[in-house]
């Protein structure tokens, strides 16, 4: 065989071979139908969070099928993705469970039983702040005729919410407290601060990463201690509100000798029972793998790790997460 025909053959093998690598290609970079990831303001932590983690996804598509979108926070991303206006979601735990639920103070309708937990992100904690003056069992006395002034934050705030189921799991509820001579204080955290600061408040509260800034100026002005809450309360929120047990470790804070028993406002990613394995498989397996992503578009996620993704599902986590989890072996 001549040299000519030769490099003919060899050109048309190449030709053939890149046609069929072409077609390999194209088979894995699959198709999927659009569906969109609700979360906050385009100015909060959230949005930057989902438009990362839809990203990710993307890559496993043609055609960029997920598409992040603006929401209306904890209480109204539920409802969208319940009734269909959105496939993916963020909110908190606990109000994705009583959306779960329905028929609650929060979602009077019935409940949204197609709901399926895709992931446990970062997590915010409860921190109940007491000034030097007050005593542990602040809580206790109050069945006595004890009284106390309270930081509780803004109305319908996720703050205001674990507050004043914390302060139920004692047996009193605010209105309870402002008749037997307690001041409630409710505002905003800013206010709270300087309210603690000047000895208008001797109970600090703040549903925060810790050691935020707001969090350490309140604690260094009065010398704060945060408090540890009784296992009957941390199981009652657990279990009723569907938030997570934490102990925060020694030495978070300055004069913290031992853990602290406290709780997680976990940030959730959800999801319907009937979105398909595949998406949701491959959001957790890229959350899993991609940290330092993660945490270049929120910072909060430098204290939160892949093995996070699991814990304190407060209702049915869906099937294509559970496989990936199963596979890690942290399910």
């Amino acid at each position: 065989m001549d040299f000519k025909k030769r490099s003919t053959l060899t050109v048309l093998g190449a030709a053939v071979a890149g046609a069929m690598l072409g077609i390999s290609g194209a088979a894995i970079a699959q198709e999927h139908k659009a569906v969109s990831f609700i979360s906050g303001g385009p100015t909060g932590t959230w949005y930057p969070t989902a438009a990362v983690i839809s990203e990710m996804v993307n890559a496993h598509y043609d055609g960029q099928p997920v598409t992040t979108i603006p929401g209306k926070g904890a209480i109204g991303n539920p409802l969208a993705v319940g009734a269909g206006k959105a496939q993916f979601g963020l909110s908190y735990g606990p109000f994705l469970k009583l959306a779960y639920e329905g028929k609650n103070e929060i979602y009077e309708r019935e409940g949204f039983e197609n709901l399926r937990m895709v992931a446990n992100i970062v997590a915010n904690t409860v921190h109940i702040v007491l000034a030097d003056n007050v005593d542990d069992d602040v809580f206790d006395k109050l069945g006595d005729g004890g009284k106390i002034n309270i930081g509780v934050g803004q109305k319908g705030s996720s703050n205001n919410f674990a507050i004043e189921k914390i302060l139920q799991s004692y047996g009193f509820s605010y209105d309870d407290l402002s008749a037997s001579g307690s001041n409630v204080f409710e505002g905003a955290q800013q206010g709270q601060v300087d309210a603690f600061q000047n000895r208008q408040l001797d109970i600090y509260t703040n549903t925060v990463g810790m050691n935020s800034g707001d969090l350490t100026q309140a604690m260094s002005a009065r010398n704060g201690r945060v408090l540890s809450l009784p296992d009957h309360v941390r199981e009652t929120m657990v279990n009723k509100w569907g938030y997570v047990p934490f102990d925060i470790p020694v030495g978070t804070y300055d004069g913290q000798s031992e853990p602290v028993k406290s709780l997680n406002l976990s940030t959730v990613i959800f999801t319907t029972a009937d979105m398909d394995d595949e998406i949701v498989y491959n959001m957790v397996k890229d959350m899993a793998e991609n940290h330092d992503r993660l945490i270049a578009a929120y910072g909060g996620f430098k204290s939160w790790k892949p093995t996070d993704l699991p814990i304190g599902h407060p209702i049915p986590t869906h099937a294509g997460a559970v496989k990936y989890y199963k596979e890690r072996g942290w399910m």
